[in-house]
This record gives structure tokens, C-alpha cells and sequence, in this order.
């Protein structure tokens, strides 16, 4: 259900106990969390500029060695490599990473929600900070009326399944698994650098427009355009654990319906089952009574504590990755002689 203007403007009346909310919490924790990853994949990027950058000039410049997280902007090549490997049994070597990461989201997702969104992914962050300097700037964010809100939010699962389609459907695995030994793909992370450092004015445009929307709307491009933000929510779907609203202990305060940056409409459900919600864990935080909020796993009464649910997104991410580090799966294949042979020619590689 929405949140409408009312609901805002009610809740309003309404403020936790003061310390409560100055005090360290786990909402701090989250954006800590998202800002480490932020800078992470910044740094990584420019590690793959420089390495990039090496076979570019022939070699004048130095060799820095290919950061591996580049592979998690892969989900196309990933999902490509899982229709070989599924449909005909090719693993794939050329973007091993790129697959280990996307079924590490896909885990995630499943377990604990859209926790990617709100805890790893640097649009994410991007997008929270774009929101929280509307609401400075405006006073606060629109909202949408839902006969606008509930078409826009289907572009991004149309979006989705377009990919999908190409992929899965229009793809056989055998061909899934000749496009995974070309040389486009092999520079798929070479290409999709290009995207941005050599980005025409369409693309820039763009991408200004949607921040510019993200100031005025929180989380526009999350909420109405992002395809992998699509996947993760119908995979959320089947999730076990749900943060459930303990009726008899809610004081119709609305706090949590205010502090959810997706528009759910906490207060007045029994559990959280909304595709949108991304285990933020914002509601909980904002809640003045102890209990009231509770994250619940499946088969029984007894809740889970935010900060032990947040240990465990970013725990059972990082243990799939170390595992497929440990079992040998995360190397790329692809040689030192190969990068300096498709890289100065990757402006004439397409798709086929």
C-alpha cells in the first residue's frame, strides 16, 4: 500500500525519544557500510582505468594489476554465462567473477530482501544522498500520486524483461556459450569503462536528468528504471525472513511508515512483503516502542536483532566470494597477450 501526503504529514506529530535517535544506530551502520563500498568500487575503478590505460598506450604506462570487483557491473555477461552453463554445461572462464557475484546478490536478495540496494550498491548510496539534499534544498521530497507512481513502477520490470528475453529465450545456450569465448565479451569490462569515459551527450544527459529527478523524487531511477533492482524485488518475493508489525505493541505513531524511503506503508500492515523494500531497517530504527518492529525468521515467534540481520547480509556475501576464491573459480582466463590485442581495437569489437 502507498503512503500518501496525509500519512506524511500525520506522522509528523510524532517523534521518538531524542536520544534515541542521536545514538548510534543501525541505520548509521547501513550508510557506513554503503559509503565503504562506494569508495571501494571507486577505487576499483580507477584501478581498471590505469590497467586499461597500460595497454591503450602500448605499455608506456604502468601495469596495475585488474581489480576482479570491476565484474559485479556484469550482470548481462553473468546471466549469459548462467544460460551456458545451466543449458549446455560451458563454464564460463572469461568473467568467472562476474557470475560468483551475481549469484552472491541473487543469495542475498533471496535471504534477506533487497539488502543489496540500501547496504552495497553505490547508485543506492548515490541516490540516498541525491534524496537527503531535496529535502534540505525543498523541504522535502514529492511523492507521486499513485496513477502515476504504479505505471512508472512497472517500466523497470519491462526492462527486465526485455534482457531477460534476449538472454534466456532468444539465445540458445549453445549460443550463450560461443558469445562467452568472442572477443566482445572477453572486454565486456573494458566496454562498459568506455561507457562512462567516452560517453556521448545522450548518455550524459541522461544521467544528469536522472540525478536531477533523484533530488526532487527519492530514489528515481531505483524505483522506476533499475531492471537489476527488478530481479532482486521478484526474488525478495520468496524470501523467509520478513519484518512483521506487532499489533498489540504499535502505537499508531505512523514513524515507521515516514521512515521508509520506498513508500511502504508499514503501519498499517502485519509484514513487510513489498518487492520495494530494500532491509534498510529505517522503520525499525524510527520506532519509538521496543518489539513493535521486529524482524522474524520463518517457524518462529523469536526476533532477530538489526544489527545481527545486517552482520549477516554483508557476511553471507562475502562468504560466497571467499568460497569461490578457495574453490578456484574467480580468475579470469583471459591472458596478458589477449588484453593487448583486443583493447587498442576494442572501438571496432560489437556484439557479434
Amino acid at each position: 500500500m502507498a503512503v500518501t501526503e496525509k500519512d506524511l504529514l500525520t506522522s509528523r506529530r510524532a517523534r521518538p525519544p531524542r536520544g534515541r535517535r542521536a545514538r548510534f544506530n543501525v541505520v548509521t551502520a547501513r550508510n557506513l557500510v554503503q559509503a565503504a563500498f562506494a569508495l571501494f568500487l571507486l577505487w576499483s575503478g580507477w584501478r581498471f582505468y590505469l590497467f586499461v590505460r597500460h595497454f591503450e598506450t602500448g605499455g608506456a604506462t604502468p601495469l596495475v594489476a585488474r581489480p576482479t570487483s570491476v565484474e559485479a557491473f556484469l550482470p548481462i555477461s553473468a546471466l549469459v554465462s548462467l544460460n551456458a552453463w545451466l543449458g549446455a554445461g560451458v563454464v564460463d572462464w572469461t568473467h568467472p567473477a562476474a557470475v560468483v557475484l551475481f549469484l552472491a546478490i541473487l543469495g542475498v536478495a533471496f535471504l534477506f530482501k533487497k539488502a543489496i540496494c540500501a547496504w552495497m550498491c553505490p547508485i543506492g548510496a548515490l541516490s540516498e544522498l541525491l534524496a537527503r539534499a531535496g529535502r534540505r534544498v525543498l523541504g522535502r521530497n514529492l511523492l507521486l500520486p499513485a496513477v502515476i507512481d504504479w505505471p512508472l513502477r512497472s517500466l523497470k520490470y519491462l526492462i527486465l524483461f526485455f534482457f531477460v528475453y534476449i538472454v534466456v529465450f532468444a539465445m540458445s545456450p549453445r549460443a550463450s556459450a560461443e558469445f562467452l569465448q568472442g572477443e566482445y565479451n572477453k572486454i565486456a569490462d573494458v566496454k562498459m569503462l568506455y561507457f562512462f569515459t567516452q560517453m556521448g551527450p545522450g548518455v550524459a544527459t541522461f544521467l544528469v536528468l536522472m540525478c536531477l529527478l533523484s533530488i526532487f523524487v527519492a530514489n528515481f531511477w531505483c524505483r522506476y528504471l533499475c531492471p537489476y533492482g527488478a530481479l532482486l524485488g521478484l526474488v525478495s518475493l520468496f524470501s523467509p525472513l520478513r519484518i512483521v508489525r506487532n499489533r498489540d505493541r504499535c502505537i499508531d505513531c505512523k514513524l515507521c511508515t515516514k521512515a521508509c524511503p520506498n513508500r511502504i506503508d508499514v503501519a498499517r500492515i502485519e509484514r513487510v512483503d513489498s518487492p520495494e523494500c530494500t532491509s534498510c531497517l529505517s522503520c525499525i530504527t524510527a520506532c519509538p516502542r521496543r518489539g513493535a518492529l521486529q524482524i522474524r525468521p520463518p517457524l518462529t515467534q523469536k526476533a532477530l536483532s538489526p544489527w545481527v540481520y545486517g552482520a549477516l547480509i554483508v557476511g553471507v556475501f562475502f562468504a560466497v566470494v571467499v568460497a569461490a576464491q578457495l574453490v578456484g573459480y574467480w580468475q579470469t582466463h583471459i591472458t596478458y597477450a589477449d588484453y593487448a590485442q583486443l583493447i587498442p581495437n576494442a572501438d571496432w569489437l560489437g556484439h557479434y
